[in-house]
């Protein structure tokens, strides 16, 4: 009579001893949903004992009270057995349900508290409570039309039992009674289906919010680790993924290349096509780089009109092979989209890196390189 749905799915931190893992099965959300499932037979098994306590006050027959515990039991147990064993994640692979299995839960209590109410004689009127107690624990995981026509069935359910009740035995219960029962649980079952919409509202608001939450996030995370113009990685980025690679290539003693690029006479193309114009060669330098490059190789902007290239799993002269391939590259492609036939060269620096504690003297040693490339006359590449 108790659908195991109150709280939305999460991964449980609970015990992980033997007998827990068998219980329960291993950590993530099924097993919350296992736990939500042993929670509700544990509430077949408190009401059992109720009925049990009644049948033994003389209030309920023998042939009307373990039936009904019978039922209660083998539906928790049925339940549990279903999550325990994954078929409910089956179920919702196969026919899209819940996979807490909520709504069929929620059926099987409304079904038990109509039972209840009609075999339970003078304490009949505690099953309203649990009419309207599986109506709430059910809102916290159903839609609104769900919960509306769960709220509806309750009462359809409730009226045929009322009126099953007044037909077959008049004197012990009286219409007027079953009607006053019937209208005290309208206004509380339409009291809690309000309530589920305004659940419902307030958890796709929450959703909404922390889908919004993740792309702010996303967002700041990019404008932290990229260069807003060219899209490449920032200083902070390549540094951060200089120290994982160093700590990688040392440890399995590979070569790690590391070149500083500076185009040259940027100056100039800013001058004489303004700044619009170099942002869009900044741009251009970027895309012509990144599509010569290999899987995970890495440029990022350095600084103005300086690049920082990481060759993972590159010697020294392997890295030179690569920077003149990128200078043919911009050779064959002018930067027409500025101006018609306009060229671009650099000068660059290339290196080792030895490890971690060697990157800050790497990107000396390759800026020092770099420095000689243009005191040399320019395109050309130097080694540190």
């Amino acid at each position: 009579m108790f659908p195991s749905c109150l709280c939305p799915d999460h991964s449980v931190n609970s015990s992980t001893t033997p007998v827990a893992d068998w219980l329960l099965g291993p950590a993530g959300p099924q097993r919350w949903r296992v736990t939500q499932s042993l929670l509700a037979l544990g509430a077949y098994a408190v009401l059992a004992l109720v009925l049990a306590w009644q049948w033994r006050l003389g209030l309920i027959g023998t042939g009307a009270a373990w039936p009904l515990v019978v039922f209660g039991m083998a539906c928790g147990l049925a339940f549990y057995g279903l999550t325990r064993s994954g078929w409910n994640l089956g179920l919702q692979h196969r026919f899209g349900c819940e996979p807490s299995l909520t709504l069929p839960q929620s059926v099987v209590g409304l079904l038990g508290g109509i039972w209840i109410y009609l075999v339970t004689g003078p304490t009949r009127g505690a099953a309203l409570g649990l009419l309207v107690l599986v109506v709430v624990f059910a809102m916290f995981r159903l839609g609104p039309r769900q919960a509306l026509g769960l709220a509806a069935s309750a009462l359809l359910l409730l009226g045929a039992a009322s009126r099953w009740l007044t037909l077959s035995d008049p004197f012990r219960f009286p219409a007027d009674v079953e009607a006053l029962n019937m209208a005290y649980t309208t206004v509380v079952l339409s009291g809690v289906a309000l309530l589920a919409m305004r659940v419902t509202q307030l958890r796709e608001q929450h959703q909404q919010q922390r889908v919004a939450l993740q792309q702010a996030l996303a967002r700041i995370s990019e404008l932290a680790t990229r260069d807003e113009l060219t899209g490449l990685p920032n200083r902070r980025a390549i540094l951060d993924q200089l120290a994982t690679e160093t700590a990688r290539h040392a440890r399995k003693k590979l070569p790690l290349a590391v070149a500083l690029i500076d185009l040259d006479h940027f100056k100039r193309i800013n001058d004489e096509h303004g700044h619009a114009g170099g942002d869009q060669v900044l741009r251009g330098f970027a895309h012509r780089v990144e599509a010569e490059l290999r899987g995970g190789d890495t440029m990022a902007r350095w600084g103005g009109e300086e690049f920082l290239l990481m060759l993972p799993d590159t010697s020294i002269e392997a890295a030179q092979q690569c920077l003149e391939r990128l200078r043919e590259r911009l050779r064959v492609t002018p930067f027409d989209e500025v101006a018609p036939g306009l060229s671009l060269t650099f000068s660059a620096g290339v290196t080792g890196c030895l490890g971690q504690g060697d990157i800050d003297s790497a990107i000396e040693r390759a800026d020092q390189a770099m420095y000689r490339a243009k005191q040399a006359g320019r395109d050309r590449t130097e080694l540190g």
